[in-house]
């Protein structure tokens, strides 16, 4: 019983720092990382009930963690919750897709290959969890997110992100409008035996980077109200908020604006790699989509291939040409008026005598779809 008095504790002491958390923009709630600490040491120990489980799965924290895994792929929280009761015990646990299609199959396929494996390496060393938490919340640079976030926005919208440390997740980073989270446990797990985790400053940028989607969505939520997009056109539409999206935080916030120093992050040069391949499927589901070609189940199998940081890859690429040519500035003016990305995108790698181009006539299509808005 002594875990499910610690997790109650923990679960009260989640909503008085919700409620606090108005009073301060760049506070990181650490409870359900916490929480999780708590959880994994107590399997190393005792056999531990359903009943405490369920209270870390009832966190905020780890429902943003299973929110995260529904973005672009499917998962419920009872496989969640099937994951996590196994990797108490050391164990993984077979699972069956929730629903058919690709996205239910990369969501169990994430959960096998990633958050059960992080999790049970997590039991492991617990004591290296800890200190990397305590590092974590000595950071003195959180005041710096909003800044840097609002400054790689082509419009000024108001923002005040709840900010998470969590552990059990797939993703090192994530955001959505209730919350935005680093994973301090997938983190560490992914780099672990070949690179350092996320230094301080890595931090700060990743909370910017999804503080930056939360940002950009709002205006390109705006902007897709003025248009009137039809059948296809919204799964076009779609695609093309994703590219720029991911591209616009991972070159400006990420990489500074430097190609050269966006090749040597890690975790992203298997995907920059991928590019030749990337740049004409990305024409493929834009212009099958905008031909009304492309089902439901076969668009979501073809953007399947951008998933992990490919979306993240072919943007910044398309978004660095235009950069090179006019500036910051012009990436700016592109991320403002999405619609126009590939016509800016071909006549600055013309002039860069760059080697893939889109179709004129696609460009130019996805340029007036949905009219004048």
């Amino acid at each position: 019983m002594a875990q499910i008095r610690t997790l109650k504790i923990l679960l009260i002491w989640s909503i008085l720092t919700h409620a606090l958390s108005s009073y301060s923009q760049t506070r990181v709630d650490a409870v359900q990382a916490q929480a999780i600490l708590e959880l994994l040491q107590e399997c190393n120990t005792a056999p531990v009930s359903m009943e405490a489980i369920d209270q870390v799965i009832g966190l905020p924290g780890t429902q943003l963690i299973i929110s995260q895994q529904n973005i672009s792929r499917r998962i419920t929280a009872a496989q969640y919750r099937a994951v996590l009761a196994a990797a108490c015990k050391g164990e993984t646990v077979h699972l069956e897709p929730s629903e058919p299609g690709a996205r239910a199959e990369k969501g169990v396929q994430g959960l096998a290959n990633d958050v059960a494996p992080s999790l049970i390496w997590g039991r492991q060393h617990v004591a290296v969890l800890r200190k990397r938490l305590e590092i974590a919340e000595k950071n003195q640079n959180f005041d710096e997110i909003i800044p840097l976030a609002l400054k790689n926005l082509p419009e000024t919208v108001p923002l005040s992100p709840k900010l998470y440390f969590v552990m059990g997740g797939r993703a090192g980073a994530a955001a959505s409008e209730q919350g935005i989270y680093v994973d301090l446990l997938s983190d560490i797990w992914r780099s672990r035996g070949h690179s350092e985790p996320m230094t301080q400053r890595e931090m700060v940028e990743f909370f910017a980077h999804e503080t930056h989607h939360i940002g950009y969505g709002r205006i390109l939520d705006q902007k897709r109200r003025q248009l009137d997009l039809q059948d296809g056109e919204v799964k076009a539409w779609n695609f093309l908020v994703d590219v720029l999206m991911e591209g616009s935080a991972t070159l400006l916030i990420n990489a500074h604006g430097n190609w050269t120093e966006l090749e040597a992050q890690r975790h992203i040069q298997t995907d920059l790699k991928r590019l030749p391949k990337l740049l004409p499927e990305s024409q493929e589901i834009l212009q099958r989509s905008l031909d009304g070609t492309m089902a439901g189940p076969a668009y979501q199998t073809a953007v399947s291939d951008f998933f992990g940081e490919g979306y993240h890859a072919t943007g910044a690429k398309l978004l660095y040409v235009i950069e090179e040519v006019r500036g910051k500035a012009g990436v700016l003016a592109v991320m403002d008026h999405p619609r126009s990305l590939l016509v800016v995108y071909n006549e600055c790698a013309r002039r860069k005598d760059e080697p893939f181009r889109f179709s004129s006539a696609l460009a130019k299509r996805l340029e007036t779809m949905g009219g004048n808005g």
